[in-house]
């Protein structure tokens, strides 16, 4: 039985009713905790949190009994970095009684001295028995006005899963963001020349990024990175600050090349929407002017450029930054040293033409 031992129905029911919580509505305050850190309870809310709210103090038997159990529920249920915030709020209890009490039951969420003005935010919600455990919705609203009694660790998590909460590792949500190097596929076609579409996925998130699936009934993808190459990109994971290159080809079988395109990126982090439009040159006169070969395509530690026009040859990075030029008074061929490129893709521009190329060390 909780606070007090009776076998008294009439009491129990009336002392029952005292340990609730009678607010409906949260009201808001802040404070700093044992450690220095400032609580703002509708600061936590408006990030769409939950609260969980534990009311105690030190010299509480019962308290003592149900702290383990709820540290024991904040582990399943994320550690503050998901669906809930766990706080719990002193009354009367200096900050030396706080630490020793957070240091003996290993509590690592917030706890809030009588002090340091728990006293003051228990008398606001109105808080006459101890423990009592609240639950307050990110709209304010308190749905839990008391949870008891605390038989286990799962009697907490229960209740929280009862209101729609998860359970989670207690690792934090990744963060971070995946960027593409471009976000239109271009192909370039014409007299015969056809070269495939290359994009570089770049997971700049701390977690590793899966590519779970991708759609398009005109184009195939193929990751020609390494030992990779020829291998679908499907199932493929990039770890956080690492690259892909992706090659992406026309399927043979599409004849009418004048057309564009929707690639569906299925990840991990979210799902991504790229361009994709195929360029055609029907004048020979047109591709010829400024046409120029290159290769090896992926290169490591060489480009080699061939071509009529080599008059001025200019390399840029996939941000658009010009990283070197070249002056060509004579010949048809230029060969360009890549072993300090750092991978990726690149664009080299030879008058009015441009094509990509990729780096892979």
């Amino acid at each position: 039985m909780k606070k007090i031992f009776t076998f008294v129905i009439a009491i129990v029911l009336s002392l029952n009713m005292l340990a609730q919580c009678p607010l409906s509505t949260a009201v808001d305050f802040t404070a700093t905790d044992v450690h220095g850190t400032e609580v703002h309870l509708f600061d936590i809310l408006d990030g769409g949190q939950y609260v969980l709210v534990d009311f105690f103090f030190t010299t509480c038997g019962p308290c003592q009994q149900a702290t383990p159990k709820i540290v024991e529920s904040y582990y399943a249920m994320g550690c503050n970095m998901h669906d809930v915030f766990y706080v719990e709020i002193a009354t009367g209890d200096n900050e030396n009684a706080c630490l020793n009490w957070v240091n003996t039951y290993g509590v690592e969420y917030p706890t809030i001295s009588g002090v340091a003005g728990g006293t003051s935010i228990c008398s606001q919600f109105q808080i006459s028995q101890y423990p009592t455990v609240i639950l307050i919705a990110p709209d304010r609203s308190i749905v839990i006005n008391d949870l008891w009694p605390i038989s286990n660790a799962q009697t907490v998590i229960s209740a929280l899963e009862n209101q729609g909460l998860q359970q989670h590792d207690c690792e934090p949500a990744p963060t971070g963001e995946v960027v593409f190097s471009t976000d239109t596929i271009s192909f370039e076609i014409g007299n015969c020349i056809d070269e495939p579409g290359v994009f570089t996925i770049y997971n700049e998130t701390t977690a590793d990024l899966l590519i779970e699936d991708y759609q398009s009934d005109e184009f195939a993808l193929l990751c020609l990175d390494g030992e990779f190459e020829g291998n679908d990109i499907k199932g493929m994971t990039i770890a956080p600050s690492d690259s892909l290159v992706v090659y992406v080809y026309y399927e043979e079988s599409v004849k009418d090349y004048e057309m564009n395109g929707t690639l569906h990126l299925m990840t991990s982090f979210g799902n991504y929407d790229l361009a994709v439009v195929i360029y055609v040159y029907d004048g020979v006169d047109e591709i010829n002017a400024d046409h120029f070969t290159i290769y090896p395509n992926p290169a490591n530690d060489f480009l080699r450029i061939n071509g009529e026009n080599l008059d001025n040859v200019m390399i840029f990075n996939v941000m658009g930054q010009k990283i070197e030029e070249f002056e060509i008074n004579t010949g048809k061929e230029l060969n360009i040293n890549t072993s300090n490129y750092e991978n990726g893709v690149y664009f080299v521009k030879v008058g009015k033409k441009t094509q990509k190329f990729v780096v892979t060390h």
